[in-house]
């Protein structure tokens, strides 16, 4: 319609104005025409532009969407994870509290079976030490009042309890099978103290000074031999005593107590030793006795 319009005007204006102006009338108008055609040519490019800016757009919105969802069933199944592991958790510390308090209460009782144990072994060594001085008190006891208190006395030495008892008071002069009235009470006194502690082991020991022996064709070792030997089988036979708790044996001249210069130092070394011992095999024993109970 424009161009039938267009040429109805071109003809007026033929037929008016000069060939000339025509031209440039109708140049201008193609000019005109070529400039709208390159602005809606751009303007269809930016159109095309813009849609296809819009198509990557929507895409990338899509992608969000769709990474989103993955996020989202990602963080779904880590809560669900999350929540095992949680539940997992604690179970364990529930097992492991139950466990602890099990091995505390085990703790408990092990600590206390040590500290019985060390109580046990100490009262054992207490009684072992005191052994000597129980026998003591039970011969003082016995012998109150019988004999003199200067004709015997005690020591202690390594794990041994000595009461030393002059000659005579035991034996008849020169003698070394005839015993005197006062022995009975000292040999008595001597089972009262055995007797109180089965594990006690006894020694007779014989002494004498340094002067010749008074029984004939006898050496001093001999006849101290001689004296604790009958004191050991009076012992076992007139009183009891089992003989493996029973030894006798003989220092002669050799064990004194005092000088053999003087006639009082002479009488102290005449003398009879009885010596208790408390075997210390017994005392291991006894100590590996009670670790293998505890």
């Amino acid at each position: 319609m424009r161009i039938i319009t267009f040429f109805a005007l071109l003809l007026v204006i033929t037929s008016c104005i000069a060939p000339k102006k025509l031209k440039e009338a109708s140049a201008r108008y193609e000019r005109a025409l070529d400039a709208r055609d390159s602005i809606m040519s751009l303007q269809s490019d930016s159109i095309l532009t813009l849609a296809l800016a819009l198509e990557r757009i929507r895409g990338g919105n899509d992608m969000l969407l769709l990474t989103q969802d993955k996020l989202q069933a990602k963080i779904m199944e880590q809560d669900d994870a999350l929540e095992a592991l949680q539940g997992n958790l604690n179970s364990t510390s529930s097992q492991m509290r139950r466990q602890m308090a099990d091995l505390r209460e085990e703790l408990e009782g092990s600590e206390e079976k040590y500290r019985q144990l060390l109580q046990d072994q100490g009262a054992l060594i207490k009684n072992f030490q005191e052994t000597g001085l129980r026998a003591g008190r039970v011969i003082t006891d016995s012998l109150d009042g019988k004999i003199p208190d200067a004709s015997f006395y005690f020591t202690e030495r390594a794990g041994e309890f000595i009461m030393s008892i002059q000659e005579d008071l035991l034996f008849a002069p020169r003698s070394v099978d005839r015993l005197t009235p006062a022995a009975e009470y000292v040999l008595e006194a001597v089972m009262g103290a055995l007797n109180d502690d089965p594990l006690l082991k006894l020694t007779v020991v014989g002494h004498t000074d340094n002067q010749p022996s008074p029984r004939r064709n006898t050496n001093n070792w001999e006849y101290a031999a001689l004296r604790a030997t009958h004191i050991a089988n009076e012992l076992a036979q007139t009183y009891y005593l089992s003989p493996n708790r029973v030894i006798a044996a003989s220092h002669g001249e050799y064990g004194p107590t005092s000088s053999n210069a003087t006639e009082e130092g002479r009488k102290k070394n005449r003398r009879i030793d009885f010596i208790f011992r408390n075997s210390i095999s017994t005392l291991i024993r006894e100590l590996e006795r009670l670790g293998k109970e505890k």
